[in-house]
Order: structure tokens, then C-alpha cells, then sequence
């Protein structure tokens, strides 16, 4: 069973959009406004938001927009609901982090494929194909659990590769998901080595990592896990960049730039009960 939150001010529109879903065994949050959906959204994640796009006050393009930019919503998918059928408004929709469409009045049968087709992609993000690490959905699962309980102490690693979007625009998409493989195996083995046996690694997308460990085990982690990771980035460069220490790339302004070999980078979130 899925938890669905349903967002629009029209209350017969989402007594309709329940009743379809309910047909298909999901569990369904109602909310009649962008503010209370963004309420709900923080009280409990649910695993996808049919979200219609003209609300009052705060419309969808909005709530959208806050989702993306908050790292404990942005990876829920998104289907923007709209009375609305200009290409323009589908474009705006996606740019601001929307995953699918439908224009209002739809069919229930579209309905529930176009929801179906969503949670399908979604539980393919238990496992990360790329790496084999948990993937997203788990990540934010095991954050949610081990960070629960007040008295308990508990460390967040954030890691990603600094510099990795320009690696991959210089090398290619396929050379920068050997460095994205690269760099788990050894966030793995650090963890494996420096970490306690319960401790928690996983792939939360793109070139994202997290580590869940404790305070005391943190920093041995982050330092193993540089020390590996720079002692195998080199052969992922040409012979010229591995001896300047750099590569060149072409920001957006035309400019060339000069970028030091790609490294991991940390962000570690501690909590130390007194």
C-alpha cells in the first residue's frame, strides 16, 4: 500500500481522485491548499503528490519549487494535476520538478496507470542500480528511524564529489558513473573499516551519498574514505590532466577554467546527547 497525498481546492475533485485510488489500495492525505499540503508534507512523507496546479494562494508551481528545494521532499514524485492543456504550462511544470501531468477532467483508468507508473519507478529506487548501495526511498527511511529517538547518538554523513558536474561535461556520462562507482566502493570499505558493524551507507542519487554512524566514528570514516578515494581518482584522467593536476572546462560564460582533480567533500551533522 502507498501513502498518496492529494492537493486540490476543489472538494469534489479530490473526493473523486480518492475514491479511484482507494479502489487500488492506497492510502490517501487530503490536502485544499498549497500552505496545508506543505503542512502534511512535513507531518508525514508519502510516496507520491497529485498536486493540481492552480491553487489559491500558493499554487502548485510553488509547492513544486519548495519540494525541490527541501532535501527530505525532493525525491517524491510529483503528478501536477491542471485544467490546463497549453505546452507551456507543462514545460513550467517540469522545470520546477514535476514528473508527470494530467489535465483535468481525466479518466480514472489514466488516472491510476499514470499513479501506478509512478510508484514503479519509485520502488526501483530501493537498490541503486549504479552502485548496488540502498537508494533513495531507503536513505531517507534509515535517517527518519535512527534519528528518532532524542537520547540516542547518532551522525549524518553527507558526501558528493566536488566537481563532478564538470567532469562529467568534460569526460562523459559514462566515465563519471565509473567515478560515482568508484567513490562508493570506497565510502564502503572506509565505513566497513572504520565504522561500527550496524553502521548504514547509501546511494541517495546522482554522484549523493550518506553514511549513518556515530559521532566517535565519523571523522576516521571521512578521512579513510578521502585517503582511498584520491589515491584512485587519477586514473580516471588523461596522462596530461594527471600531471598538470588540473582539466580544463568551459563554464557557461565561455570562460576556461582551471579544475583541480575531483575529491570527495563531507558534511557531517552530529547529535551529542549532554
Amino acid at each position: 500500500m502507498s501513502r498518496i497525498l492529494v492537493v486540490d481546492d476543489e472538494p469534489l475533485i479530490v473526493e473523486m481522485i480518492e475514491e479511484t485510488l482507494l479502489s487500488d489500495d492506497h492510502e490517501i492525505t487530503k490536502a485544499y491548499s498549497g500552505e496545508e499540503a506543505l503542512s502534511k508534507l512535513n507531518q508525514e512523507l508519502p510516496d507520491l503528490v497529485l498536486l493540481d496546479l492552480m491553487l489559491p494562494g500558493m499554487d502548485g508551481y510553488e509547492v513544486s519549487r519548495q519540494m525541490q528545494a527541501d532535501a527530505r521532499l525532493n525525491h517524491i514524485p510529483i503528478i501536477m494535476l491542471t485544467a490546463r492543456s497549453a505546452a507551456a504550462d507543462r514545460v513550467a511544470g517540469y522545470e520546477r520538478g514535476a514528473d508527470d501531468y494530467i489535465t483535468k477532467p481525466f479518466d480514472a483508468d489514466e488516472l491510476l496507470l499514470r499513479v501506478r507508473a509512478q510508484l514503479q519507478h519509485l520502488n526501483r529506487e530501493d537498490r541503486s542500480e549504479l552502485t548496488g548501495l540502498p537508494g533513495s526511498r531507503v536513505v531517507q527511511a534509515e535517517i527518519e528511524d535512527r534519528t528518532a529517538d532524542p537520547d540516542e547518538e547518532w551522525s549524518i554523513i553527507y558526501v558528493d564529489i566536488d566537481r563532478f558536474t564538470a567532469y562529467n561535461e568534460i569526460y562523459s556520462f559514462a566515465e563519471g558513473d565509473k567515478l560515482i562507482r568508484q567513490a562508493a566502493n570506497c565510502l564502503k570499505k572506509a565505513t566497513e573499516e572504520q565504522g561500527n558493524p550496524a553502521d548504514f551507507i547509501g546511494h541517495a542519487g546522482g554522484d549523493d551519498f550518506v553514511i549513518l554512524t556515530t559521532p566517535d566514528k565519523s571523522s576516521a570514516i571521512s578521512e579513510l574514505a578521502t585517503q582511498l578515494f584520491e589515491g584512485l581518482v587519477p586514473e580516471h584522467f588523461k596522462p596530461q590532466d594527471r600531471a598538470n593536476g588540473y582539466f580544463t572546462f568551459v563554464n557557461h560564460d565561455g570562460e576556461s577554467v582551471k579544475m583541480p582533480l575531483v575529491k570527495l567533500a563531507f558534511d557531517i551533522v552530529n547529535n551529542e546527547p549532554e
